[in-house]
């Protein structure tokens, strides 16, 4: 714990307010400085046809490829050991013509990544839930925009800009140990209440339903494990909410379709997701019909399968158009899609690190879908911890709560296949990763990665 972090846990819940609101203060400009601006350049690319989105990309792939090849040690070294030349890509269908980015391979090159003529760049790490954290450098135009984005798909669901907020995700606003009120902190910058999810409980609950309604936000934006425990104490101890959102924004995590259900039916207002990657290369929102639509200003997606090929369902490939900094080209984010359309995408179906490998050779993922059929379990998690081995931790709804072995081995067994090998274990609890996500499932066999 660092001096800061020590000033700022000994403080009284009213310093940390001041703190948490200078904080915001100190970021505001940062964020949103430039947004009336970025959100009038989303818009114009919203009103645009499928053809012009695509010729918009087109364009803008030429230029940051164009951008490489001349100003990044990385791609000029990569294009000469390729045979290749920039000139050479000039739209989404050229960009095959180069590998794949591993994570692996940017860390292991990250200072000839970054264009040596920059300045002044926005420097962020990402959070490193696959094991392997690094630093992404930006340009501010990049970081404006991903933070414009976010305030469109607001708007676009009926909340604007400035309007209150309560945050449920992975801040530790106070103490493990203290369980007293309040259990949130204020941004008074960006009106926002930021929860603690780690004092979530029977005993707290009514606390938070009284701050809540005290605050009365209009909007619920936080990790779908975070906001489904929310939902499941309300449920369980038969309560009603006593405040009303409009809408609930869900982030970060795969929000899983049993989840969307308790959820919705708690609060009384809808769910719609976004899909964001830590890098700045992607962002995707949730339309009224459920579907991801990719915004094309940010960046471009692949989808491709196990061979590296074009395809409707496989792993998310990003391409940045904006971040002349240290640019991505073709990076392999570690997600999985399916159902994917041109800008749209059915289903973000989680990392390429929580598909079940089976001793037949198959990759299988949204296995976390397979809970929603038992009324009684709160929380489920798999762990593979060999190609023919499963251990699923399970948290019941109650300690008295039934919950039938033999059809979930038997739902397994369909999906998996008779050789594998099925542990049921019943927990308290599942534990979550540093930042407070949680994960479904919990692999330790390595998968195929493709390209660099």
């Amino acid at each position: 714990m660092n001096i800061k972090e020590r000033i700022y846990y000994s403080s009284s819940p009213r310093v940390q307010n001041f703190l948490v609101s200078l904080t915001g203060r100190m970021q505001f400009p940062k964020r949103y400085e430039n947004l009336d601006s970025k959100l009038r350049e989303i818009n114009e690319i919203n009103t645009l046809s499928g053809r012009e989105k695509t010729d918009y990309q087109n364009e803008k792939i030429e230029s940051i490829v164009r951008f490489c090849g001349n100003n990044i040690p990385f791609y000029q070294r990569l294009f000469s050991d390729y045979g290749i030349s920039h000139t050479q890509i000039s739209s989404k269908a050229d960009l095959q013509k180069m590998p794949v980015l591993s994570k692996r391979t940017i860390i292991d090159n990250i200072d000839s990544l970054i264009d040596p003529s920059a300045r002044n760049y926005i420097t962020q790490k990402t959070s490193g839930t696959t094991g392997t954290p690094f630093t992404i450098h930006m340009n501010r135009n990049t970081y404006e925009l991903a933070m414009a984005l976010l305030v469109d798909h607001e708007i676009q669901h009926g909340v604007d800009f400035g309007a209150r907020r309560a945050t449920f995700a992975g801040r530790l606003i106070k103490n493990y140990t203290d369980n007293n009120p309040p259990f949130f902190r204020f941004n008074k910058s960006e009106n926002q209440a930021i929860f603690s999810t780690y004092h979530l409980s029977n005993k707290t609950l009514d606390h938070y339903d009284r701050e809540l309604e005290m605050l009365n936000p209009e909007e619920l934006i936080g990790y779908p494990s975070a906001i489904y425990n929310l939902a499941t104490l309300y449920s369980e101890n038969k309560k009603t909410p006593s405040f009303k959102p409009k809408i609930i924004i869900t982030n970060s995590e795969t929000l899983f379709s049993w989840q969307r259900s308790v959820i919705e039916k708690v609060f009384g207002c809808l769910i719609y997701d976004y899909y964001g990657t830590a890098e700045y290369i992607l962002f995707a929102g949730q339309d009224k019909s459920f579907s991801y639509i990719v915004n094309p200003i940010l960046g471009v997606h692949e989808i491709i399968d196990d061979q590296g090929l074009g395809s409707d369902s496989g792993q998310i490939i990003g391409t940045t158009l904006t971040n002349t900094v240290m640019p991505l080209i073709r990076y392999e984010i570690g997600d999985m899609a399916s159902g994917c359309d041109n800008f749209a995408i059915k289903n973000i179906t989680g990392r390429v690190d929580d598909q079940i490998h089976t001793p037949d050779g198959r990759r299988i993922g949204r296995t976390g879908e397979i809970f929603g059929f038992f009324e009684n379990i709160k929380e489920a998690q798999i762990i593979q911890h060999r190609i023919d081995y499963c251990e699923i931790l399970i948290v019941k709804l109650s300690e008295s709560a039934y919950v039938p072995e033999n059809q979930i081995m038997d739902k397994f067994h369909k999906k998996f296949g008779k050789d594998m090998i099925i542990k049921i274990e019943f927990v308290n609890n599942i534990e979550k990763s540093k930042n407070g996500k949680f994960k479904a499932v919990k692999s330790h066999i390595k998968g195929k990665k493709n390209g660099l």
